[in-house]
């Protein structure tokens, strides 16, 4: 049920996990009671948890269950940005196969980054999630103009699909001093 070791299971591993989900929970009622924008501070990350296995750090899939809560609420599309250096194959192997999560991701170019098996270009989406997913990777030293303008056509894709909600995967960890990134971005 791991995808690697970055995940080790230790005494408070769960109450850890548990409680940065409900940090998105809490962000995203924050959201549904009117706020225009919350931040969820989440740690452990969940981006590279799928359904049936964790990895990269991630136990559970915060992003996704905040998506997921927000259609249990009755909104009918929500999108997920995921602009973390890595790829957030969590996220894309949970709503691969479905329309009503349109699923975005900027990051370091898989066949020489981690996760390595996911976040490819031609990755859109299959069954009725064809077409709702885009990666958008990018080689090693790419700098801010290479990088926004994968992130004005991830925004381009969001607007297209007319999402009720935009949840984010904020990862810094493109900033240019950054130990295990290959991004130039500076600001």
């Amino acid at each position: 049920y791991s995808f690697d070791g970055g995940a080790p299971i230790t005494a408070g591993t769960w109450q850890a996990a548990y409680s940065a989900a409900q940090v998105a929970l809490t962000a995203q009622q924050a959201i549904q009671r009117g706020a225009h924008c919350a931040f969820a501070l989440c740690r452990p990350p969940g981006h590279h948890a799928a359904s049936d296995l964790m990895g990269g750090y991630c136990y559970l899939n915060n992003a996704a269950i905040a998506a997921q809560a927000f259609l249990d609420q009755g909104h009918r599309k929500v999108a997920i940005l995921d602009v973390d250096y890595h790829h957030g194959n969590g996220t894309q192997s949970i709503f691969y196969a479905r329309n009503d999560v349109l699923f975005t991701s900027i990051h370091g170019h898989p066949e020489a980054e981690f996760p390595f098996f996911l976040g490819y270009a031609d990755e859109q989406g299959e069954g009725a999630g064809e077409g709702f997913n885009f990666n958008y990777p990018l080689p090693a030293g790419s700098g801010w103009a290479r990088w926004s303008a994968a992130l004005d056509e991830a925004c381009r894709e969001i607007e297209r699909y007319d999402a009720d909600i935009v949840v984010v995967s904020l990862g810094v960890d493109t900033f240019k001093d950054d130990p295990i990134s290959q991004f130039k971005l500076d600001s």
